[in-house]
């Protein structure tokens, strides 16, 4: 079994095998960043989930700058006989601006989304506790894709 694990990595190797989202080397797939005030309380949830996901990536350079502006919409989905709604959709829509710290390399815009589904209890006041778990679950999802939409387009950036 060792034999065949160790001739696997030495096929990989010559191919030219890389990680996809780390240059050579073991540097930091995105480096440093530095994230402005978002708006919102999804926006506090999702700018402490980043800054403590990024952190690791602190290598004492200087930082880039990622600027996010979010939008939500809540859609109601099934309905009761009284028409008020049993569950609804919250889709939450970061635009975001990644300003490199070195001069003369580009800025990078996008966009990353997500979409949590949650019931409506009848309780009083019980569509305000769902939706507010929403959100705070479908940011703390949000910065998890951030962390990866910005790794894949540094990582094409440094290609290209």
């Amino acid at each position: 079994m060792r034999v065949l694990l160790a001739s696997l990595t030495l096929l990989l190797a010559a191919c030219g095998f890389q990680p996809m989202y780390a240059p050579g080397g073991g540097a930091n797939a995105i480096g440093p960043v530095q994230i402005t005030e978002i708006e919102g309380k999804a926006g506090h949830v999702l700018r402490t989930e980043l800054t403590r996901i990024l952190a690791v990536e602190n290598d004492g350079s200087p930082p880039a700058n990622l600027e996010i502006t979010l939008t939500e919409q809540v859609t109601p989905l099934g309905l009761r006989v009284d028409e008020s709604a049993t569950r609804a959709e919250l889709r939450l829509t970061a635009n975001y601006i990644l300003t490199p710290a070195q001069t003369g390399a580009r800025v990078m815009r996008g966009s990353v989304f997500t979409i949590v589904n949650y019931d409506i209890p009848t309780a009083a006041f019980g569509e305000i506790a769902a939706q507010d778990d929403a959100r705070e679950r479908a940011a703390e999802t949000m910065a998890q894709r951030f962390r990866a939409e910005l790794a894949l387009r540094i990582a094409q950036a440094r290609e290209g």
